[in-house]
């Protein structure tokens, strides 16, 4: 695991690039190497995982015309090492980054196609003067960009842009209000007017001056019927390999254990196929009545694992700040506190971690799968009098008005309520005048509607499941877990993000994932005999914060002084009177507005330090 950064166009300076790494040494801290030519120059900050004295980076092909940085790894780079050697290719290392230079050589742009692995790459042809960004098909790790009158700049994290003279430009207020409603930042978008996120899937040609932005890869479902016990042999075949070859390293390796169902997979699996005891991490709460430790120790008992635990308590929070710098951006998902501690905690012991993250979005491990379906089912009943009665409801009645959410509600689109509509009306409640021209007529649905249509329409979960995968999965869930681990040089790897189970999920109908006992049914047939009963429960916690209590307890106070009293209100982006409503009905417990608050939190004390 590592950070790149670069820059391409006329007058491009190498010191400006090392700058620029220097800002993400964090991510690694064991090297760092520079490739410079005319009107190019691009590096990294590199942790040492596969071929830990040879693997040094840029790495090129025999000749030298092919350059290649790499933020990530590769999985299968030993067979495709063993292709390319029968080819004639000539290699100078046993890592697996010189294998891209080779596979670029071999196949041109489809190189790409050939790769298992979550990465970043750049690659420099020198022959053609182009430069390649490419992300790998999930969008496990990050590519940030910045463009203008024909020079390029990119990197791992926004603090690489910001470190030079890179024009990113002003505080974009429009993907704040896309912020607010989706608790994250929508790629293309970043919190930047003229900064974009590379999509999953992504590559971006640079040449002559110009730069084309593409997808080799595209999440869509198409469904089709199984035979159930085929389905999960199939399954269990897909991820066995997937861990298997995630467990190629040069230095030690351990899991994050959570005490769910895909974490103690993934931990069952590594139990099969490691020769020694596993490493097992999990963090709980001091003032959290959920029993997650002892799920997860459950599973470290039967596997025999050398479990760590660690107890984190309110106080810790004093953290806070020191984990939002890890985003460059504001991040709305709470679970970045405890993703940032049992990282810290994995870090003493291992190099490389395995988790479970992938199982809930495609296998159906949300509640709000389930709940989508039965208002599904509703709305065929009631449907078109909440349609009638939904905007009079919302509009005519206070805020706390018994029903008057689910009214509205059922009087959506269903496919629009998942995604964005909600939050969205909620958000709108909220804008103060400074925010609202910004958003003018932009609604958030617009920009993550494609992701519903990349479902299949013949299934009823199908489209649901599609913007998790390729919305809320890469811009969510892969942010926080690559920022945290990183944060303390940490690698992570997620054996059900392998593309092969993701692809195979997307075929699977709703019955082999969603049941009367809840969701992830083919993982538990697949799986069950390797678990103990009490994980194969219907539950949904991982690694979670009681944010809720917390916010109306020991954090109240900063809610009053950053969010009621600070910047968001003097400079007019909130309505200080809606977000008081707020306020006094989550800490009389009338409603839960935990997600708002913490959004708004976050966006205040970001906009304190960056904005």
């Amino acid at each position: 695991m590592c950070g790149i950064a670069g820059q391409v166009g006329v007058g491009v300076e190498k010191a400006a690039v090392e700058r620029m790494l220097t800002c993400i040494v964090h991510r690694g801290p064991d090297d760092q190497g520079v490739f410079a030519d005319e009107g190019i120059a691009f590096g990294i900050r590199r942790l040492s995982i596969i071929d830990i004295e040879g693997g040094k980076q840029p790495v090129s092909n025999e000749d030298g015309s092919i350059h290649v940085v790499l933020n990530g790894e590769i999985y299968n780079y030993v067979e495709l090492r063993q292709e390319l050697l029968r080819r004639g290719h000539q290699f100078r290392s046993q890592g697996d980054t010189e294998v891209i230079a080779h596979l670029y050589e071999e196949y041109g742009d489809r190189f790409v196609d050939h790769l298992n692995g979550m990465f970043a790459i750049a690659l420099w042809d020198s022959r053609n003067r182009r430069l390649l960004l490419v992300r790998d098909r999930l969008g496990k790790k990050p590519v940030y960009w910045c463009y203008q009158d024909g020079r390029l700049w990119f990197g791992s994290e926004l603090k690489c842009l910001r470190a030079v003279d890179a024009p990113v430009g002003q505080t974009d207020l429009t993907s704040v209000y896309h912020y607010l409603v989706l608790g994250y930042m929508p790629h293309p978008h970043t919190v930047y007017t003229n900064v974009r996120q590379l999509p999953p899937g992504g590559m971006l040609e640079y040449r002559d001056g110009h730069v084309r932005v593409d997808r080799y890869w595209e999440f869509r479902a198409s469904v089709r019927q199984w035979d159930e016990r085929e389905a999960a042999e199939h399954l269990r075949d897909l991820l066995t390999d997937a861990v298997r070859i995630r467990l190629r390293s040069d230095v030690p390796l351990g899991a994050f254990l959570s005490g769910g169902l895909d974490s103690s997979i993934v931990v069952a699996l590594m139990a099969q196929l490691s020769p020694a005891p596993v490493k097992t991490f999990h963090i709980r709460f001091s003032d959290d009545p959920a029993p997650e430790h002892e799920y997860a120790q459950a599973v470290a008992d039967q596997y025999g694992t050398e479990h760590h635990v660690l107890t984190v308590t309110p106080e810790k929070m004093d953290v806070l700040d020191r984990i939002l710098d890890m985003y460059d951006e504001p991040f709305g998902d709470s679970s970045a506190v405890p993703t940032w501690y049992v990282s810290g905690l994995t870090k003493q012991y291992v190099t490389v971690a395995l988790a479970g993250d992938g199982g809930d979005e495609s296998f159906a491990g949300y509640n709000r799968y389930r709940v989508a379906l039965q208002r599904r089912r509703l709305r065929r009943w009631i449907g078109p009098a909440c349609r009638l009665l939904g905007p009079a409801v919302w509009h005519l009645t206070p805020h706390s008005f018994p029903g008057r959410r689910m009214i509205r509600a059922l009087g959506m689109d269903g496919y629009r309520e998942f995604a964005s509509g909600m939050p969205e009306l909620e958000t709108r409640w909220l804008l103060g005048p400074a925010l609202r021209p910004a958003v003018n007529g932009t609604t958030t649905w617009e920009v993550v509607r494609r992701d519903i249509e990349a479902g299949d329409p013949t299934d009823p979960l199908s489209p649901f499941t599609a913007f998790d995968t390729r919305r809320y999965l890469p811009d969510d869930i892969l942010v926080k877990v690559d920022r945290a681990s990183m944060s303390h040089a940490l690698e992570v790897r997620a054996p059900l993000l392998d593309y092969r189970v993701v692809e195979f999920a997307a075929t699977l109908p709703a019955e082999l994932k969603l049941d009367n006992r809840g969701g992830k049914r083919l993982l538990k047939i697949a799986f069950g005999d390797m678990l103990p009963e009490k994980v194969l429960e219907p539950r949904k916690r991982g690694f979670s914060a009681p944010l809720r209590e917390w916010l109306a307890g020991e954090l109240a106070p900063m809610i009053e002084s950053d969010v009621l009293n600070g910047i968001l209100v003097r400079e007019r982006l909130i309505d200080r009177d809606a977000v008081q409503v707020l306020v006094d009905e989550h800490r009389r417990g009338r409603r839960d507005h935990r997600r708002m608050l913490w959004r708004l939190l976050v966006l205040a004390r970001w906009l304190r330090r960056f904005g």
